[in-house]
């Protein structure tokens, strides 16, 4: 079985959001750094459920997908676990309130990864314009 990469995923889809929901202005603001756009697409995308779940409480609206997922990332989900909820009980919150936990965990530093990625697309396109 394969280990569900969620840096990987989660990266993704952030960069899916960034394409598919963001205006060309926020998009432009985004691209040139401005940190108070960052911080708003960053709290956007917490509760998005294509991002995070953190909307609905799911984010793959699947139990045993969910658990699919968690296979092999027990040590990101303690991470997550200690960083954001060292109290919480996660037998009782179940899988896919685990999943979640692991994705909002993971949210800052996928975003700055797929920025920078998206950053260094979009310079490489405007050099090949000139």
């Amino acid at each position: 079985m394969k280990i569900y990469s969620y840096p990987s995923h989660v990266k993704q889809d952030i960069k899916e959001f960034i394409e598919k929901r963001l205006d060309s202005g926020t998009f432009g603001l985004l691209v040139q750094g401005d940190e108070d756009t960052i911080e708003d697409v960053k709290d956007l995308m917490f509760d998005q459920d294509d991002v995070t779940g953190n909307g609905s409480g799911s984010y793959t609206f699947n139990t045993l997908k969910a658990e699919e997922c968690l296979v092999g990332n027990w040590d990101l989900l303690r991470e997550a676990k200690e960083e954001l909820q060292p109290n919480v009980d996660l037998i009782e919150k179940g899988p896919e309130f685990c999943d979640v936990m692991i994705r909002c965990y993971l949210l800052d530093w996928c975003f700055n990864k797929a920025l920078a990625e998206i950053v260094n697309n979009t310079e490489t396109v405007q050099k090949g314009d000139n």
